[in-house]
């Protein structure tokens, strides 16, 4: 009887030192989780403020550019700024099944096309064309949002450049309102970061965010510091 109870008084003891280590571990473990916190915030602190947000939300859908047709002098004239990707190959592919009679007339510009042609009609059919193809194909992912200042006004005409594994540079700037829309091939990857700069002595970094098969619409809203 003596031997069990010995036996019970060395098992409470054990499982208090098992208590004690268990305490010991989660303190361990804040520490840890504090240093990482620490740590990330020193690696980004000269980062842009950058709010990620849900591709499907309305403010997400309220940054797609609309297509804009209209009669410029006279002239039907059509405005298109492409959502999903490249506005060049949507012209090509739209050129392809839609021939514009009446004189042609396209200029090209960051995203955007400018198309005009006395063919009003077949102007229309050719937009809701390319409006159709601007789709984010398997082996593509996007870019999207918006840039606006510390007083919540879109910054304009700032140049991006995609960083990381596949990089974009020299390609496209933010547009009046301040949104932007960049279509990438891409590598699967953590480490991709957008740089938007106002000269390349000054330029800006978002924080890093992942581009991959389950991830390839991205849209963020940042924040750029205002000059001086």
């Amino acid at each position: 009887m003596a031997v069990r109870f010995r036996t019970l008084l060395e098992s409470h003891e054990n499982m208090r030192g098992i208590r004690f280590s268990l305490k010991s571990l989660l303190g361990l473990m804040v520490v840890i989780s504090l240093a990482i916190v620490l740590t990330t915030q020193w690696r980004y602190r000269e980062r842009l403020v950058t709010r990620f947000l849900d591709p499907d939300s309305v403010e997400a859908r309220s940054l797609l550019a609309k297509p804009i047709v209209e009669a410029d002098e006279g002239l039907p004239t059509a405005q298109y700024r492409a959502n999903y990707r490249d506005v060049r190959w949507l012209f090509s592919m739209a050129e392809n099944d839609i021939a514009l009679s009446g004189g042609l007339q396209a200029e090209f510009d960051n995203d955007r096309v400018v198309i005009q042609t006395a063919d009003g009609e077949n102007l229309k059919r050719f937009i809701a064309h390319m409006e159709e193809a601007d789709r984010l194909p398997d082996d593509h992912a996007v870019i999207r949002g918006i840039a606006v200042d510390e007083n919540d006004h879109p910054v304009a005409n700032l140049p991006i450049d995609v960083l990381g594994p596949t990089q974009c540079l020299n390609a496209f700037l933010t547009r009046p309102d301040g949104s932007f829309s960049l279509p990438v091939e891409f590598l699967p990857s953590d480490g991709y970061t957008l740089r938007f700069r106002r000269s390349y002595a000054e330029s800006y970094r978002t924080m890093p965010f992942q581009l991959g098969k389950s991830k390839r619409e991205v849209v963020m809203r940042v924040v750029i510091p205002q000059k001086g």
